[in-house]
């Protein structure tokens, strides 16, 4: 008889918390602490926390060197991509107050977390047109959930690159507006709020179109 973890959360007995993974005897050989699961929850945390979208993708039946292709090009174009259990992933996701996510929790999945949503959108779908087992489940962008269509959408946002070109290019425009801009008294302030702006816009946007896809009539 050994330990294995049991997941309370899992079956609805307690709510998401640290406390919620515990040990229970079963008649198998094999164990693993718990403190695992609870360090794995919170690593999943801080990444949805530090990255300004996330995208859930099912790669099963791409083979090896596939999936290695996958992940460099995410690298390099700046794109975090992990292999989480689903169980972990809807803990993590509890605790951070995002509700809805448990429908795209299903197969394998692979987290693709960065801040440019236009970036890591057209990385994955430029891939799964060349290798159709590679599919987007959905995703979270600014703590909102989003479907697999909405995920995709996000490849005709801007990029950081393009809404920062259009900044530095606005500093031509009257000295007003770079005042505005360059309230804060920091030059880098200032473009990051503008750039943190356009994408909780965005986001706005977004929820907009599921209430919509929710309530057509708007009844």
């Amino acid at each position: 008889m050994g330990l294995v973890p049991y997941n309370v959360y899992d079956i609805g007995i307690l709510p998401p918390t640290d406390w919620r993974l515990f040990y229970c005897v079963v008649g198998r050989g094999d164990y693993m602490p718990n403190q695992k699961n609870i360090d794995q929850v919170k690593l999943i945390q801080e990444q949805f926390e530090n990255n300004e979208v996330v995208i859930l993708t099912e790669f099963q039946g791409l083979n090896v060197s596939e999936i290695g292709e996958l992940r460099e090009k995410l690298r390099q174009a700046d794109v975090r991509y992990k292999v989480f259990k689903n169980r972990l992933i809807a803990v993590a996701a509890g605790d951070l107050g995002i509700e809805g996510l448990e429908p795209y929790l299903y197969g394998t999945t692979a987290v693709a977390m960065a801040d440019d949503p236009a970036t890591i959108a057209k990385v994955l779908l430029d891939f799964g047109e060349e290798h159709e087992d590679l599919k987007i489940k959905g995703g979270i962008l600014n703590n909102q959930v989003i479907d697999a269509e909405m995920a995709a959408s996000l490849v005709h946002m801007p990029s950081k690159n393009q809404l920062l070109a259009q900044v530095v290019s606005g500093l031509n425009a009257p000295i007003y507006g770079l005042v505005y801009v360059l309230k804060a008294g920091n030059p880098v302030s200032g473009l990051a709020n503008v750039l943190s702006g356009t994408i909780r816009q965005f986001s706005n946007v977004i929820q907009a179109i599921a209430d919509l896809k929710e309530n057509p009539e708007g009844t």
